[in-house]
């Protein structure tokens, strides 16, 4: 009797076993095999990957087109620094203030019908280069800052709807979409700028040639959304929320679910608040070198592309897309640490009256290195935030909670503006303030690092959380090719 007990005993015992080692050994591996970025083989996938990509591609190629001559052509309609300055502030004031309200449209009303609006919006801006008058270039940057407002926004919350609700294709296939998205939108950046320079320069058509060719891609970017694109809503819109309720909402949501949104969405901010700075910065910085500016452009976009390569690489290595966040925060702390100990170099060597030009060329070398590191970073950057933001944002609100997470970016940006170029009297006055700006991007670049620390561990939790709910529920994971 104690033998046939024993043995009984033991043969429950091994089953536990073996149902608690599949239980947490199978989450991890689920949730490894999730993060996986295979060329899956499905016809749907390709046709929803295909159709989103080439009207994104067409979008950025018009909005890349605009930029290398946007500041050369109202310097030609007569406009000083100061009203350029405006000009430009405009445009992230107007993405700041309107940007939420399209985002609530967007959710509320369908995202393909405002995504086809924003070849409209931005088409009408670049027709406004036309005149130099500056009521109408004001309304244009208007008109600009919303429609920038739907393409980083809404693109992507169609494009995540379509994929995870309505086809119901594996999440992981994402990682996929975006790392193509930043790869090509790099490459694209780069033909763009060569295009506008042939077309205003080796031409002579003008600076403002550029605007106008954008045109032809901006409306082939709406008629492709028209013909391709459905708009499948995933989630019933209540009919007794209020507009400013429903406005409102993604504020009580960011202290939901361990504070999952609030972490990634103070990144996300900080981050791509930290990334326009930069942008309006670097001009200025490596001055001294008198560099050809488009080749410094395309050395920067190569970097963004080779960033992107190394997150698919890495993600088919099993690596999480949390953790990559935590090597990207990282890494562009270390970029712009390095950008700040240069420029107080330079500032030491100045007020000491023994500032050689090889130090200056020397130390200007150093921060052009660093700003390829940080356009690499910025590269692994994009691809693992919009995975993520597809994992956690609600789906009744993800085209407004990316808007809401903007708003902190455009302030900080519209901030940055307000420092100017210095020239010979004012010069050192403006390295000194550049000095300050890269010392205080240096600390909240260190501050997502910190954040992006917590956010993978509560992450990765939630994670495996959720895949024991669906052993216990019974409930099949997706399989990685179909």
């Amino acid at each position: 009797m104690i033998p046939r007990t024993y043995n009984l005993i033991v043969k429950k015992w091994k089953t536990v076993k073996r149902q608690i080692e599949k239980t947490i050994v199978g989450a991890f591996v689920i949730d490894k095999k999730s993060h996986t970025i295979v060329e899956p083989h499905n016809v749907h996938y390709k046709n929803l990957q295909k159709c989103y990509l080439i009207a994104f591609y067409l979008s950025t190629f018009a909005d890349w087109l605009q930029g290398p001559y946007i500041y050369k052509l109202y310097a030609d309609y007569g406009y000083t620094d100061d009203t350029i300055a405006l000009l430009y502030i405009t445009g992230f004031a107007s993405s700041c203030l309107f940007g939420t309200i399209i985002g609530q449209m967007a959710d509320r009303f369908g995202r393909k019908l405002l995504c086809s609006t924003f070849g409209i919006f931005y088409s009408l801006c670049c027709l406004s280069k036309i005149s130099s008058k500056f009521t109408i270039l004001f309304i244009g940057r208007i008109l600009g800052g919303i429609s920038t407002s739907i393409l980083f926004t809404t693109f992507e919350a169609w494009y995540v709807n379509e994929h995870l609700n309505f086809y119901k294709l594996p999440p992981e296939w994402l990682n996929n979409t975006f790392t193509r998205a930043t790869f090509y939108n790099g490459l694209s950046a780069i033909v763009a700028g060569i295009t506008a320079q042939i077309l205003a320069e080796y031409f002579n058509f003008g600076p403002v040639s550029p605007f106008l060719f954008a045109i032809p891609f901006l409306i082939a970017s709406l008629l492709v959304i028209q013909s391709t694109w459905k708009e499948h809503s995933a989630v019933q819109q209540k009919s007794s929320s209020s507009l400013i309720s429903s406005f409102f909402e993604p504020i009580r949501l960011l202290f939901q679910d361990d504070f999952l949104l609030l972490f990634l969405g103070i990144i996300q901010s900080v981050f791509e608040a930290v990334m326009y700075a930069f942008i309006f910065s670097w001009t200025p910085i490596l001055t001294n070198l008198k560099p050809p500016l488009g080749l410094i452009f395309s050395m920067f976009m190569v970097s963004l592309m080779a960033g992107s390569k190394l997150y698919a690489s890495l993600i088919s290595q099993h690596y999480y897309p949390q953790n990559l966040l935590i090597f990207t925060t990282v890494l562009s702390a270390f970029s712009f640490c390095l950008v700040t100990l240069s420029l107080t170099n330079i500032v030491v060597h100045v007020e000491t009256h023994d500032l050689e030009p090889s130090t200056m060329t020397s130390m200007s070398l150093l921060c052009l290195s660093a700003f390829l590191i940080y356009e690499f970073s910025v590269g692994m950057y994009y691809p693992a935030m919009g995975y993520l933001r597809s994992r956690i944002f609600p789906e009744e609100c993800r085209a407004l909670l990316s808007n809401w997470f903007r708003v902190p970016m455009n302030v900080i940006t519209c901030l940055t503006l307000l420092i100017k170029e210095g020239n010979h009297a004012r010069e050192f006055i403006s390295l000194k303030k550049f000095q300050l700006l890269f010392s205080i991007c240096t600390v909240m670049l260190v501050g997502t690092i910190c954040l992006s620390v917590l956010f993978a561990k509560k992450y990765s939790k939630k994670i495996i959380q959720d895949e024991l709910n669906d052993l216990r529920t019974g409930k099949s994971q997706p399989s990685e090719t179909v």
